[in-house]
């Protein structure tokens, strides 16, 4: 595609493609001013192991001995399992109504970097507060879910596991992202909009110019001699013929009946006649 001529095409359709481009630039300067934003707070989380008597503790505490240390955790080979379940629990579908019925944001993510105990939690609403608020809501429902899935067995907290906070969600930022993708929706949309409206219009142009062509040539001929159906008038009120660059062969050899002088002086053999006063020669044509 030739940019020269597309150019040269939407100028030339300019009295549709402004307004179209007037609405667009409008309707950007809205999004990107006054749309909904998006705001976004994390926080990270750690699973700490839980810090088992060894044997020195056990023979200097016997007591200890008897503590219930029955944890499912514990006896993982992978030691990530925990964080693993926790991070499962918390993207339940259940904790997202749990959130719905609080009045938060549904629009969260959980997210555990691999071979890690870090748990990543985030979560994204057009206000600020509610979005810290929800992020709190999942680090208390990380340590409820955390307590409940290693004390099935009724273990001893000494032999559980525990939630660190490593990062805090004191403040939301705002996802200049979300506008950034809104306002290219429009611009696309604006974009769309003009060429159809210029495609519109070519393809009304295209469909007169080929009406014009496709009329009977007997008909454009007979337009192109006889324009008007009536006799002009002078301003005496008498009636004049058209002119001599109007008039063919076939209309002085065979007159028509509305060409009245040709019908009443007769063919062009005829047309010429010529007296004198005496004094200079003049010459009278009936043609």
């Amino acid at each position: 595609m030739d940019p020269v001529a597309v150019i040269k095409t939407l100028w030339h359709h300019k009295f549709i493609v402004l307004p179209v481009l007037l609405v667009t630039a409008l309707a950007a300067i809205y999004v990107y001013s006054f749309a909904p934003r998006s705001y976004e707070a994390k926080a990270t989380y750690a699973i700490v192991n839980p810090k088992i008597p060894t044997a020195a503790e056990l023979e200097k505490n016997p007591e200890l001995n008897s503590l219930n240390s029955d944890n499912p955790y514990l006896r993982s080979a992978d030691s990530s399992l925990i964080a693993q379940v926790v991070g499962t629990r918390l993207n339940d579908d259940t904790t997202g109504d749990a959130l719905l019925r609080d009045g938060l944001s549904t629009d969260f993510t959980v997210q555990r970097p691999p071979a890690s105990f870090l748990i990543e939690i985030s979560a994204a609403s057009e206000s600020k507060d509610k979005a810290v608020a929800t992020v709190k809501a999942l680090g208390s429902r990380l340590e409820a879910d955390l307590l409940a899935i290693q004390s099935i067995n009724g273990a001893n907290e000494r032999f559980l596991y525990t939630s660190l906070m490593v990062a805090a969600p004191d403040n939301a930022t705002e996802q200049f992202s979300s506008r950034l993708r809104s306002l290219i929706v429009v611009l696309v949309a604006g974009i769309v909009l003009t060429f159809g409206a210029v495609s519109i219009a070519r393809g009304l142009e295209s469909s007169r110019s080929r009406a014009r062509s496709a009329a009977p040539a007997g008909e454009r001929r007979k337009k192109s001699r006889r324009p008007q159906d009536h006799k002009d008038e002078d301003p005496n009120g008498r009636p004049t013929l058209p002119g001599l660059e109007e008039l063919t062969v076939r209309d002085v050899l065979k007159p028509a009946p509305a060409d009245q002088f040709f019908a009443a002086n007769g063919p062009l053999s005829e047309s010429l006649r010529s007296h004198s006063n005496g004094k200079s020669p003049i010459k009278e044509t009936s043609a």
